[in-house]
């Protein structure tokens, strides 16, 4: 599946992965923020969390909920699916809150993966 809209050549990629351990009834928020500062945008298509049965996931792109709460992710790590079409849109930061609700310890992989929008275009 093509990533709607596309990156221009000098915009600035996202795959941040990040790995959370939570114990029995823990949560977890990771946030994400812009590395430019370009005030042009951030572009998500893809957002892969581990899948476990017994966890809630949540998102929200700068202060809009966009996601759950839900018992699935977006997609899952192993996937890497394109999960948003039309992609996410939104200036500064994401959110992502994992719960772990079952009695087993977990690690939690959350991978943002998309572009930082940098003003230029494409001659």
């Amino acid at each position: 599946m093509r990533i709607v809209p596309e990156p221009n050549p000098g915009d600035v990629p996202l795959n941040e992965p990040v790995g959370v351990e939570l114990g029995t009834d823990e949560q977890a928020t990771v946030t994400f923020t812009a590395s430019q500062r370009t005030n042009q945008g951030f572009i998500l298509p893809i957002l892969a969390i581990s899948k476990y049965s017994g966890s809630t996931y949540e998102v929200t792109l700068d202060e809009d909920q966009i996601y759950g709460p839900a018992p699935i992710p977006p997609t899952d790590i192993d996937d890497l699916a394109v999960c948003f079409v039309p992609a996410w849109e939104f200036d500064q930061k994401i959110e992502v809150t994992v719960s772990n609700l079952s009695d087993i310890q977990r690690v939690y992989h959350i991978q943002p993966i998309g572009f930082e929008r940098t003003g230029e275009v494409e001659q």
